[in-house]
Protein backbone atom coordinates (compact mmCIF):
# COMPACT_ATOMS: atom_id res chain seq x y z
CA UNK A 1 0.00 0.00 0.00
CA UNK A 2 2.89 2.38 0.64
CA UNK A 3 4.40 2.06 -3.00
CA UNK A 4 0.85 2.83 -4.36
CA UNK A 5 1.65 6.83 -2.91
CA UNK A 6 3.29 7.70 -6.46
CA UNK A 7 7.15 9.49 -4.12
CA UNK A 8 5.58 8.84 -0.44
CA UNK A 9 8.92 6.96 -0.06
CA UNK A 10 11.05 9.19 -1.58
CA UNK A 11 8.72 11.87 1.11
CA UNK A 12 9.78 10.08 3.76
CA UNK A 13 13.13 9.94 3.80
CA UNK A 14 13.02 13.62 2.58
CA UNK A 15 11.80 14.35 6.35
CA UNK A 16 15.36 12.84 8.13
CA UNK A 17 16.68 16.00 6.79
CA UNK A 18 14.63 17.99 9.69
CA UNK A 19 16.38 19.06 12.46
CA UNK A 20 13.18 18.28 15.10
CA UNK A 21 13.60 15.32 17.02
CA UNK A 22 9.71 14.89 16.91
CA UNK A 23 10.08 15.47 13.18
CA UNK A 24 12.73 12.91 12.84
CA UNK A 25 11.59 10.01 15.67
CA UNK A 26 8.32 9.70 13.79
CA UNK A 27 9.65 9.48 10.94
CA UNK A 28 12.30 6.91 12.20
CA UNK A 29 9.12 5.32 13.93
CA UNK A 30 6.87 5.34 10.33
CA UNK A 31 10.56 3.98 8.01
CA UNK A 32 10.66 1.06 10.96
CA UNK A 33 7.33 -0.12 10.12
CA UNK A 34 7.59 0.73 5.76
CA UNK A 35 11.13 -1.65 6.29
CA UNK A 36 9.24 -4.55 7.66
CA UNK A 37 7.95 -5.00 3.88
CA UNK A 38 11.23 -5.92 1.76
CA UNK A 39 10.35 -4.68 -1.41
CA UNK A 40 10.05 -1.05 0.34
CA UNK A 41 13.07 -1.61 2.01
CA UNK A 42 14.64 -2.63 -1.77
CA UNK A 43 13.45 0.57 -2.48
CA UNK A 44 14.57 3.37 0.30
CA UNK A 45 17.45 1.58 0.48
CA UNK A 46 18.02 2.78 -2.96
CA UNK A 47 16.90 6.31 -1.95
CA UNK A 48 19.83 6.05 0.50
CA UNK A 49 18.09 5.69 3.75
CA UNK A 50 21.17 3.69 5.51
CA UNK A 51 23.38 6.99 5.29
CA UNK A 52 20.54 8.97 6.66
CA UNK A 53 19.87 6.80 9.47
CA UNK A 54 23.29 6.91 10.43
CA UNK A 55 24.18 10.36 9.95
CA UNK A 56 21.36 10.75 12.56
CA UNK A 57 22.73 8.21 15.66
CA UNK A 58 24.37 11.20 17.67
CA UNK A 59 21.27 13.18 18.32
CA UNK A 60 21.20 12.90 22.22
CA UNK A 61 16.62 12.70 22.38
CA UNK A 62 16.01 8.98 23.68
CA UNK A 63 12.46 9.50 22.07
CA UNK A 64 14.23 9.91 19.11
CA UNK A 65 16.71 7.30 19.95
CA UNK A 66 14.38 4.74 20.38
CA UNK A 67 12.87 5.01 16.95
CA UNK A 68 15.90 5.40 15.06
CA UNK A 69 17.38 2.00 16.91
CA UNK A 70 14.26 0.09 15.41
CA UNK A 71 14.51 2.05 11.98
CA UNK A 72 18.38 0.52 11.95
CA UNK A 73 17.38 -2.65 13.05
CA UNK A 74 14.80 -3.42 10.38
CA UNK A 75 16.83 -1.95 7.65
CA UNK A 76 19.51 -4.40 8.65
CA UNK A 77 17.19 -6.95 6.47
CA UNK A 78 18.30 -6.05 3.01
CA UNK A 79 21.73 -6.80 1.07
CA UNK A 80 24.96 -4.89 2.64
CA UNK A 81 22.70 -2.38 4.91
CA UNK A 82 24.07 -4.16 7.72
CA UNK A 83 27.55 -3.80 6.72
CA UNK A 84 26.83 -0.49 5.71
CA UNK A 85 25.44 0.74 9.17
CA UNK A 86 29.14 -0.40 10.51
CA UNK A 87 31.31 1.23 7.63
CA UNK A 88 29.32 4.81 8.60
CA UNK A 89 30.20 4.73 12.61
CA UNK A 90 26.93 3.85 13.39
CA UNK A 91 27.77 1.01 15.97
CA UNK A 92 29.86 2.89 18.72
CA UNK A 93 27.00 5.22 18.92
CA UNK A 94 24.39 2.80 19.07
CA UNK A 95 26.45 1.44 22.10
CA UNK A 96 26.18 4.51 23.41
CA UNK A 97 22.50 4.21 23.93
CA UNK A 98 22.73 1.80 26.30
CA UNK A 99 23.30 4.64 28.93
CA UNK A 100 20.12 5.52 28.17
CA UNK A 101 17.52 5.58 31.73
CA UNK A 102 14.92 4.69 29.02
CA UNK A 103 13.80 1.02 28.87
CA UNK A 104 11.98 1.46 25.65
CA UNK A 105 15.50 2.76 23.93
CA UNK A 106 17.55 -0.30 25.66
CA UNK A 107 15.07 -2.58 23.90
CA UNK A 108 15.35 -1.22 20.61
CA UNK A 109 18.90 -0.65 20.70
CA UNK A 110 19.76 -4.38 21.82
CA UNK A 111 17.51 -5.40 18.89
CA UNK A 112 18.92 -2.88 16.71
CA UNK A 113 22.40 -4.48 18.09
CA UNK A 114 21.71 -8.07 17.52
CA UNK A 115 20.53 -7.07 13.89
CA UNK A 116 24.18 -5.47 13.46
CA UNK A 117 25.81 -8.34 15.05
CA UNK A 118 25.32 -10.60 11.64
CA UNK A 119 28.15 -8.90 10.49
CA UNK A 120 31.72 -9.79 12.02
CA UNK A 121 33.15 -5.99 11.40
CA UNK A 122 30.04 -5.04 13.17
CA UNK A 123 31.01 -7.05 16.07
CA UNK A 124 34.26 -6.12 16.71
CA UNK A 125 33.19 -2.54 16.98
CA UNK A 126 30.70 -3.39 19.21
CA UNK A 127 33.12 -5.71 21.34
CA UNK A 128 35.68 -2.47 21.19
CA UNK A 129 32.92 -0.12 21.72
CA UNK A 130 32.35 -2.12 25.72
CA UNK A 131 28.68 -3.65 24.54
CA UNK A 132 29.25 -7.08 26.62
CA UNK A 133 28.94 -5.61 29.63
CA UNK A 134 25.38 -3.67 28.85
CA UNK A 135 24.46 -6.90 27.30
CA UNK A 136 25.35 -8.81 30.64
CA UNK A 137 23.45 -6.37 32.36
CA UNK A 138 19.93 -6.53 30.27
CA UNK A 139 19.82 -10.59 29.48
CA UNK A 140 18.66 -10.41 33.24
CA UNK A 141 15.96 -8.37 32.71
CA UNK A 142 12.41 -9.02 33.15
CA UNK A 143 11.61 -7.94 29.43
CA UNK A 144 11.32 -11.00 27.59
CA UNK A 145 12.43 -8.98 24.12
CA UNK A 146 15.55 -7.26 25.59
CA UNK A 147 16.65 -10.55 26.63
CA UNK A 148 16.37 -12.42 23.39
CA UNK A 149 17.75 -9.49 22.03
CA UNK A 150 21.17 -9.21 23.82
CA UNK A 151 21.61 -12.72 23.89
CA UNK A 152 20.97 -12.76 20.21
CA UNK A 153 23.79 -10.36 20.42
CA UNK A 154 26.27 -11.79 22.71
CA UNK A 155 25.83 -15.03 20.89
CA UNK A 156 26.94 -13.50 17.59
CA UNK A 157 29.98 -11.99 19.03
CA UNK A 158 30.92 -15.14 20.80
CA UNK A 159 30.66 -16.64 17.84
CA UNK A 160 32.83 -14.73 15.28
CA UNK A 161 34.79 -14.09 17.98
CA UNK A 162 35.64 -18.09 18.39
CA UNK A 163 35.65 -17.95 14.76
CA UNK A 164 38.81 -15.62 14.71
CA UNK A 165 40.53 -17.57 17.19
CA UNK A 166 40.00 -20.62 15.58
CA UNK A 167 41.35 -18.85 11.89
CA UNK A 168 44.32 -17.18 14.16
CA UNK A 169 45.16 -21.16 15.05
CA UNK A 170 45.29 -22.36 11.33
CA UNK A 171 47.66 -19.32 10.01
Amino acid sequence: MVRSFVGGLELILSLLKSTDPSVLACVCAALAKIAQDKENLAIITDYGVVPMLAQLVVMEEDILKEHLAEAIAHCCAWGVNCHEFGCLGAITPLVNYMNSKDKKVHRATAYALHQLSADPFNCITMHQSGVVSFLLETIGSSDEKLQEASAGCLSNIRKFALAAKNNYKQC
